[in-house]
């Protein structure tokens, strides 16, 4: 019994440091587009709630790291790590201009953290661990209301992008493609 709770223990001290790792990455990304949206005030606003979401989801995550410890030098999990923060990384290597593809980045990123607090929430309740199970339960309505925000902001941002880009665009558009995809989401939900 007590390699059992052990080998749980290793494994969440795992995954618990890859979940810090990739909370770390994501808020290294927003640091920057903090000052590369600083001109549109909706998209500035919006990255600053994230940042600030991302900072307390990595916080919250090395709080309770330090309650269960870390695994010394596991190269698997360093490996994990860094793939995670590779992942939320390569944001900023593919991003040409624009704060639209900033964005969408972001939205790569955050759909990224939030299947990882899904994996990580179905493996604290396969163990019993209660305590973890909520605070990843926090992080993912975190993530997917961060998710929610960016599906109604984008379309205005790219009307505003083309706009600048003398592009002749009926702004009415942004509502209209909100609609449509509030309406995909709810039409594809499994539950529904």
């Amino acid at each position: 019994m007590a390699d059992q709770q052990e080998k749980q223990l290793k494994t969440m001290q795992d995954y618990v440091g890859d979940m810090v790792a990739l909370e770390s990455h994501i808020e290294e990304a927003l640091d920057r587009q903090l000052k590369e949206t600083k001109d549109h005030p909706l998209a500035n606003a919006a990255v600053q709630r994230f940042h600030d979401m991302v900072k307390h989801n990595r916080d919250h995550m090395k709080e309770y790291q330090g309650q269960i410890g870390t695994t010394g030098g596991n190269p698997i999990a360093a490996v994990g790590s860094a793939v995670l923060g590779k992942a939320a990384g390569v944001i900023d290597m593919i991003r040409s201009e624009g704060i639209s593809k900033a964005l969408r980045d972001d939205y790569t990123a955050f759909n990224l953290a939030a299947m990882g607090y899904t994996m990580l929430y179905t493996t604290s309740t396969a163990f019993g661990n209660t305590q973890l199970a909520s605070i990843c339960e926090e992080h993912l309505r975190n993530y997917a209301k961060a998710i929610q925000e960016l599906n109604q902001l984008v379309p205005s941002v790219v009307l505003d992008e083309l706009a600048k880009d003398d592009h002749q665009v009926n702004p009415g558009v942004a509502g209209q493609v909100r609609s449509m995809v509030n309406e995909a989401w709810k039409d594809t939900n499994p539950t529904s």
